[in-house]
């Protein structure tokens, strides 16, 4: 008896040992990788976005690690490009705005404190900017150039290793799946049931809500541009990329987001065409025809129900995009949506179990 009661002893303390180190070394590594956190949960949405193409590609015979280098060449890097493009036309068109109004663009975008090299205020952008425009010496130039390249350089690194990191949650994510259910769930059904879950979840607000955001502000930038090719002289759409950008973040908002920045739109080219010319008013009209019937039509009967799942209250939902990158930057339009579907499942799933004491 005593042999037994030693023998649980040392088991429990080797099980203890070992339940010490793995939480140091989870530690330690969310230490480590704690500068890499927005990247990580980017690279994770680019995997729920690639999964339905690399296994369809499976399923047409294709192997696991040709399907992924297809996805990743024809769908992910692409999307990634177009990202990328978007981005730097929008900060080219923020560079436009009042400097006072970039130290908040700026601190919304570096929650957790704005680098010392980014100018912010006002005392600290003009200087920056008649500096070297009136004294453009050498060593300013390669100040400044240097700084450019470095910030190329490492975000063109982190967006290598997230490019990688897709890849190989595509190319092995039977493995991994399989080995989560075998060595982790085991015969938890309860785990497996959210487990699954969350990746019906997540997988419906990526390649749903996220992807429906972005369709609607390529296209609403493409349909602006090409409307402001017929706009008659002196009334034209303002920051095509700003109001695409803006109009597919209002589609959050249900029945009024997207109609709210039409009809901004529309009184601000009505002005303008009464103070140039009255004959110019059928651009405002043909400017909410096209929107807000064509475009929103499209989108309610076409976009939206292909692209968006019905899993989550559209609140839950709103609010994670809105919330998310006002608290954790410009990942957070990732991370607020992750986060919300893991706390919103627990609390649908299991809270209700844990509170009425079902152990099943």
């Amino acid at each position: 008896m005593d042999s037994d009661n030693g023998f649980g002893h040392k088991q429990l303390r080797s099980q203890l040992s070992w339940w010490v180190f793995g939480l140091v070394l989870a530690l330690i590594l969310v230490y480590a990788l704690r500068g890499y956190l927005g990247w990580i949960v980017f690279g994770v949405f680019l995997y729920f976005v690639a999964r339905p193409v690399a296994r369809h590609l499976r399923q047409r015979g294709f192997s696991e690690s040709t399907a992924a280098v297809i996805t990743l060449g024809l769908v992910i890097l692409p999307f990634v490009g177009i990202l990328i493009v978007l981005a730097s036309i929008a900060i080219v068109q923020l560079a436009t705005l009042e400097a006072t109004d970039f130290e908040l663009i700026a601190e919304t975008l570096f929650p957790d404190g704005i680098p010392d090299t980014v100018p912010t205020t006002e005392e600290e952008v003009y200087p920056f900017v008649e500096g070297l425009a009136t004294d453009p010496t050498f060593g300013s130039v390669i100040e400044w150039g240097g700084d450019v390249l470095s910030a190329f350089v490492t975000a063109a690194y982190n967006i290598f290793i997230t490019l990688l990191f897709v890849f190989f949650l595509v190319r092995d994510e039977q493995r991994l799946a399989e080995w989560f259910r075998v060595e982790i769930i085991g015969e938890r059904a309860r785990v497996d049931e959210f487990a699954r879950a969350i990746d019906k979840g997540l997988s419906s607000v990526f390649f749903g809500y996220t992807l429906t955001i972005l369709a609607i502000m390529v296209l609403a930038a493409i349909i602006y541009t090409l409307l402001n090719a017929i706009a008659p002289a002196g009334v034209a759409i303002p920051q095509v990329l700003l109001l695409a950008i803006i109009t597919g973040l209002a589609s959050v908002i249900p029945l009024i987001g997207r109609n709210i920045v039409y009809a901004a739109i529309v009184v601000y080219l009505a002005v303008l065409a009464i103070q140039t010319n009255l004959i110019s008013l059928w651009f405002p009209v043909a400017f909410y025809v096209v929107m807000g019937v064509l475009f929103d039509g499209v989108i309610r009967t076409y976009i939206r129900p292909s692209l968006s799942g019905r899993m989550f209250p559209t609140g839950l939902v709103i609010f994670a995009y809105i919330l998310g990158p006002v608290v954790f930057g410009w990942y957070g339009i990732f991370l607020g949506p992750l986060l919300m579907v893991v706390a919103s499942l627990f609390v649908q799933m299991e809270l209700p179990r844990l509170l009425h004491g079902d152990a099943n």
